[in-house]
């Protein structure tokens, strides 16, 4: 493994599929004179999940609902807050709700709270890490940061990865927990992640991340334990279901759309440069799932339009339906691959994937890494 920091580049000497895709968005945007910003599908579907969310938690709390009536509300209150999240609060992440920085950072703190996640640390990860560099070892967080599972063929295959096919659902399951009771704390003291390096979060980071846990512990535990005529084991089995079920929904909903048999892992060679440029890069990363259905993007905010998502975060998702055909038609011009499936050919190439992934031949070497690559990389340059 090298020891020298390096800086990982994108090979940027051919922009031509970009500069005509941007051309072609730019086009649609001003026929349509429509904003790149949330419409009022977004808000519309946003405002039902929210509006979801809150009636079902009275409904949980008001004496008059059963213990099973109040384990399906759980349920289904976790799973408005979690389409909430997946359709509003990652919009605003990154910055695709208004081009008002604070009203997108405030929305997304707070939908992340009621999941009991920090939006903080999740912006940093998502979109310094992944969105640079997806499916890329060293670079891509989403990868580097999964010792269980082998999610890159570029990673080193393990004796227990060729039982990851059948294990897997099981920590999927665990997502949830995962994220909100150890991952946060460990990525909030590391001071680099994959491709971040001398990590210093602002004072007002620690704030919100202590009181982002306590007001979710708040509202997920201890008022049910104070109003509902349950022992607090009960209360807590009721969350811990809840969260099993978001955990497999977010799952089943994502993570095909980069970890799949149609995917591309590029490697960089050894002057730390990928072969091709960033706009192909997301393209052959992503795989796209019914990328211009209605109900497809309803509940997953666009995920299901990947392509779409890494080649124009900043746009709100509910415009990916009519990019999507954009995309395609310009990637079949110039011999880029474009992939798209179903959902369910999508969780079925994924499973595939994870059982390929554990077969590689033993005694694969280590994946070649950066000791360090300085952020924020001008990677869409």
């Amino acid at each position: 493994m090298d020891s020298e920091i390096r800086k990982i580049k994108f090979r940027s000497d051919d922009r031509a599929f970009y500069r005509v895709l941007k051309r072609r968005v730019n086009a649609h945007f001003d026929e349509t004179g429509r904003s790149r910003s949330a419409d009022w599908r977004l808000w519309a579907k946003g405002g039902v999940f929210a509006l979801a969310a809150a009636v079902t938690y009275a409904a949980i709390l008001w004496d008059g609902t059963s213990g099973w009536q109040k384990l399906i509300l759980a349920n289904l209150c976790g799973l408005s807050v979690l389409l909430l999240a997946i359709n509003v609060a990652h919009d605003a992440a990154h910055d695709a709700l208004t081009r008002t920085a604070w009203f997108n950072r405030t929305v997304q703190t707070v939908v992340f709270m009621l999941l009991g996640a920090d939006a903080y640390l999740w912006r940093l990860r998502h979109v310094k890490s992944h969105h640079t560099f997806p499916n890329v070892n060293g670079c891509d967080i989403d990868i580097d940061n999964t010792t269980f599972l082998r999610l890159s063929p570029n990673q080193p295959c393990r004796r227990y990865h060729r039982f990851q096919h059948l294990y897997a659902p099981m920590i999927f399951w665990l997502a949830d927990v995962h994220t909100v009771f150890w991952q946060d704390f460990v990525y909030l003291r590391k001071d680099r992640l994959a491709n971040m390096t001398n990590i210093r979060h602002p004072g007002h980071a620690y704030l919100l991340f202590f009181g982002g846990k306590l007001a979710y512990l708040t509202v997920a535990l201890l008022i049910p334990m104070l109003v509902l005529p349950f022992a607090w084991w009960q209360v807590v089995g009721g969350v811990l279901l809840m969260t099993f079920a978001n955990s497999t929904v977010f799952v089943l909903l994502l993570i095909g759309t980069h970890f799949a048999e149609e995917a591309e892992f590029p490697e960089f060679d050894k002057d730390g440069y990928i072969a091709h440029d960033w706009a192909e890069h997301a393209l052959v990363t992503s795989v796209d799932w019914s990328p211009t259905s209605f109900f497809a993007t309803l509940l997953a905010g666009g995920a299901n339009a990947h392509a779409a998502h890494h080649l124009f975060p900043t746009i709100a998702h509910t415009h990916y339906a009519a990019l999507t055909p954009i995309i395609e038609r310009t990637a079949a011009e110039f011999g880029i691959p474009y992939h798209r499936t179903t959902l369910w050919r999508l969780i079925a190439s994924h499973f595939r994937f994870l059982k390929r992934m554990g077969r590689a031949p033993a005694g694969l070497h280590e994946p070649r890494r950066p000791a360090a690559a300085p952020w924020p990389l001008a990677a869409a340059e």
